[in-house]
Order: structure tokens, then sequence, then C-alpha cells
């Protein structure tokens, strides 16, 4: 009998139309919080965690914190690695998406994690050895990054900010227990199988890969205006990436591992709040906002986080500190739900808005951690004297610049190319269509010579009859693919709109997908509204003339 992950399906706010906006915690949050833990331990506290911090010299002059050299390299790894997944995209899509590439991701984050256990060495050895963890490392955990960015940007708004905000309390809870209850040695050994606990829930949440699956918004994704989306998203992205680097150092090189166990329950008490904050905002969402809301409802917590910064080594440093960990904890959930609801409400590709913004906010991220960690003049003592009061303005007003040139909903819009009449599908989906349809008469014919026909009453379907089916149903997609792009509806109302479509109600569409009765009702409300339509039966008049319109073009090429 086969095992199912467990789900809870929270709903937040009844609206007037009785309709309600309902998040759905399930393995997302798991995962992606071993993830996180991942991140803190491997990472930004390599000395602690795998036992010794010696001082390393390379290709410098004088002696470094090895830990220090680790975080540096796999961070410049991890960016470019993520900007080449972001910018190659539909190039290499099926790889990308498939169980190869998740085995892979694992593999090479294992081999970089432990890897670091032999860069202490030092010399000419150790200098490759430390390359080969950065190297690994950063291309491992990249691919796994745009896998869990795929994963959550299929969810609508409720769920993708539901599972993150309780993943990041799951990464940061991992790593205190890793810190304070675990000795050194065997927290670098655990450390290293959190990849692999990934991997088993991916692979549930990716039992076929998804070119097989015919998953429409991973292959169809609508088109960017390149120039345009890249400065519109990456600018800010960078100024946030270096906020985000400051607060993200100092909580997890020095706030974080405080031994104090008065100090252990604060950050617990710290965690919870931030994951009250982001949750809470659902509540003020309704179902109906997107990061605009989001970056107004977090910022001013975030805000407080760097404002506690100059308090750390005062006499009220624990709410200094309660104060640090929750803003960060906002700050940190904020960019993962921008990108994922970024991909899920304009279907764009998950893999180019994660590899190019991800990797921009990685690299950005670098230069707020070499200011955190080496302060003028003190660039042996990692973290010590670090002029927090500079720190909390250059946060503060990053975080002000970086709010007024992050892009608007209807900025977004404009940028977007949704493809008219099918017309506008880029090169590397048009190769993929054909891959899949090679693969589709491949497996038809193997089954054919592997299993022996049916016995059935009713007449033998000739392959003219089988052809013609399989062509209706294309046709079919690409009509309701065509009204998905023309009004931009996101990945789960395109979803929705097919079973809509195929003549289902919310009953049906409700066990079908896996979703509460009155989520469905939204996802309908919401694609009516976007359609302009109010009934069933309009939908399917509006998929009629889309195929009366496809016929059109297809006999008369001269009206295209």
């Amino acid at each position: 009998m086969a095992s199912t992950f467990p789900h809870v399906t929270i709903t937040v706010a009844s609206k007037e139309d009785g309709t309600d906006a309902s998040g759905e915690l399930n393995t997302l949050s798991l995962g992606y919080g071993f993830h996180q833990a991942w991140i803190y331990s491997a990472m930004f506290s390599a000395g602690v965690f795998f036992g010794t911090d010696a001082p390393f010299t390379m290709l410098f002059d004088g002696a470094y914190p090895y830990s220090f050299i680790v975080l540096i390299t796999s961070m410049i790894f991890f960016g470019i690695a993520l900007l080449a997944l972001g910018f190659t995209n539909q190039m290499f899509l099926r790889f990308y998406v498939s169980k190869r590439a998740l085995g892979l991701s694992a593999l090479l984050t294992c081999l970089g994690t432990y890897a670091s256990f032999f860069v202490p060495i030092g010399g000419p050895l150790g200098t490759f050895i430390l390359l080969f963890a950065g190297l690994a490392a950063g291309i491992g955990s990249s691919l796994m990054v745009v896998l869990w960015g795929t994963a959550f940007a299929r969810y609508e708004f409720s769920t993708i900010i539901l599972n993150t905000a309780v993943s990041v309390a799951i990464g940061i809870g991992l790593y205190m227990v890793l810190t304070h209850l675990v000795p050194p040695f065997c927290s670098g050994i655990i450390t290293g199988i959190f990849p692999i606990a990934e991997v088993f829930i991916l692979w549930r949440l990716t039992p076929i890969p998804y070119y097989r699956r015919r998953e429409i918004p991973i292959f169809h994704p609508l088109t960017v205006k390149p120039a345009q989306f890249l400065v519109r998203l990456l600018i800010p992205t960078a100024i946030f990436g270096f906020a985000l680097g400051v607060l993200r150092t100092v909580a997890s090189n020095i706030v974080l591992p405080a031994a104090d166990l008065t100090m252990l329950l604060v950050m617990g008490a710290a965690a919870c709040l931030g994951m009250f904050i982001i949750i809470a905002t659902i509540f003020i969402s309704k179902n109906e906002g997107h990061w605009d809301l989001l970056f107004r409802a977090l910022l001013p917590f975030i805000a407080l986080g760097a404002i506690a910064l100059p308090f750390l080594g005062s006499p009220g440093s624990l709410l200094a500190c309660l104060a640090l960990i929750a803003g960060y904890m906002c700050f940190e959930a904020l960019m993962w739900i921008f990108f994922a609801d970024l991909a899920q409400e304009f279907r764009l590709s998950p893999i180019f808005v994660f590899g190019t913004g991800r990797g921009t906010l990685a690299l950005a991220s670098l230069f707020g951690t070499v200011f955190a960690m080496t302060p003028v003049g003190d660039i042996h003592h990692m973290g010590a004297g670090i002029d927090y009061g500079s720190a909390a303005l250059l946060v503060l007003f990053a975080l002000i610049v970086g709010y007024a040139l992050s892009p608007r909903q209807r900025e977004v819009k404009a940028i977007v190319v949704a493809p008219i009449e099918g017309v506008n599908v880029d090169q590397g989906t048009e190769k993929l269509k054909k891959h899949i349809a090679a693969l589709d008469e491949r497996d038809a014919a193997a089954t054919a010579a592997k299993e022996p026909a049916p016995v059935t009453e009713e007449p033998e379907q000739t392959p003219q009859d089988a052809e013609e089916g399989r062509r209706a149903k294309g046709r079919f997609h690409s009509q309701c693919e065509a009204i998905a792009d023309r009004y931009l509806l996101s990945r789960r109302e395109t979803e929705v709109m097919f079973l809509l479509a195929k003549g289902h109600n919310a009953a049906f569409i409700q066990d079908q997908l896996c979703i509460s009765k009155s989520t469905a009702k939204t996802h309908i409300n919401h694609i009516y509204r976007k359609l302009d339509i109010h009934t069933q039966q309009e939908l399917l008049s509006m998929v009629e003339a889309a195929k009366r319109e496809a016929y059109d073009q297809e006999n008369n090429p001269q009206r295209r």
C-alpha cells in the first residue's frame, strides 16, 4: 500500500462571496526547511560544524579563517551556477526538471559538504579541496534551489506564504539544535544528510519528470522583454541582496551560535514570531494580494531588525536579538515568496525567475556578508569590531531604495509578452514539443509491442482514429493555452480552467487537484473575473471560439 505525506489546509479568511483564502501546509515546508538548515550549517558555519576554524592561506598574503574562505567560494559558485541555470532555462529544460538532475544535485551537495572536512589541511591540496567543495556545493545547491522554486511556483499565493514561513522557521530551528545540542563533528555529518532528505521529498513531489507530464506552465511559459525584465528585476534584487547578506551574517554567525540557554529560548521565540508575522499576511491579503502587499506588510518588521543591530551589545540585547531574528526571517521568506509568486502569477518559467533572481541575490548578498564579517582594520577576526550603527543605516537605506525600484504588478504585466493566437512561442519550447511528440510515439510503439491488445466488445480503434483523437486532444490543450496566455492566468488557475473547460464542476476539481472546495471556488471566481465571464457555459463558448479561430488560421493562412 502506497504511503502518502500528510498535509494541512488552513482557512485564514472568509469573503463576502462565500469563498475562502486557504493555504495548504504540506511537505514543501519540511523539504525546503532542510535546505535552509543546510545553508546555515554548511555555508555560514562550516568552521563550527566541522570542529575547527584554523587559519588558512590561499592566494592572498596572510591567513584567513578557513570557514570564511569556504563561505565566499561556495557563494560565488552558487550565484554563478544559478545565473547559468536561469539564462539557459529552456535550452536544457529536459534535464533541469528530470530526476537525474535531482539525484545529481544531492550528490554534489553532499560531496561539497563533506569535502569541507579536509580543507584545513592547507597547502595546494587543501586549496584544491576548497575549490572542489565550493564548486560541488554551489552547483548542487543551485540545482536544488530551482527544483524547490519550481515546486513552490505551482501553488497559489497563500500556500506559498504558509510553506515558506514554516520552512524558514524549521531551518533556523534545526540549525539551533545542531549548534547547541550536537557535537561539532556529528553536526557536520548530519548537515551532509540534509540534501538526501530533500531528495526524498522532492522525489515524491515529482513522481514523473515534468516534461513527461506536460505541465503546461513549465513548457509553455510566457516570454518577457528580456532587457526590461532583467533591469526591473535584478537591480532591486541586488540592492535587497546586500541588506539580506548583512542581516543573515550577523544572525547566523554572531547571534544564533550564542550558547546561553536564555538566548536560545529567545531565538526560538523570535522564530515563532517571525513565522506568525509572515502567516498573518495571509489574513490581510485574503488570497488577493501579491508581493506588492507583502512588501508593505513585512518591510517594517525587517526595518526593526536592522534598527536593532546597534543594540546587540547593550543591556537590552535580548530584545534586540528577538527583533533581529524575526526581521531576518521575514526578509528571507519575503524574497523567496517574491520569486515564487512572480513565476506563478505571470506564468513565467520558475527556472528562469529563480535562476536569475536568486543568483543575483546570492552574489549581491556576498558583498553584505563581506561587509559584516571583515570590518576595516580587523580582517583577521571575522565579525569582530563591526560598526553596527553604520550597518543599520546601510541596511535601512538599501530597504528603502530596493522597495522604490522593485517592480509593481502592472509593470511586470506590461513587460510580459503574452502569445496572441498561439503564434509567439519561443524556439526552445518548440523543440521541446517535438521531443515530447517523439517520446509519445516511442512509448506507444513500445507498449503495443509488449502488451497484447485487450479483449473488448467495442469496435477496434483504427490508427486513423487514434491519430485523430490525439490531434483533437492536442487542439483542445492549445485552445486552452491560448486563452490562459492571453489573459495571464496563473499556473493553478490554468489547471482549474482545463478541468472547467472539460465540463467538470467544483467538487470534481477539488478531488482532482487535492484542494479544498472553497479554494476551488476561489480559483473559479478568479478565472471568471480575469476572463470577464460569469458562467461555465461562457467559458465553454470561449474555448469553442478559440477552436474556430484556430481552424480558420489552419485553413486560411492569409488571415494570420
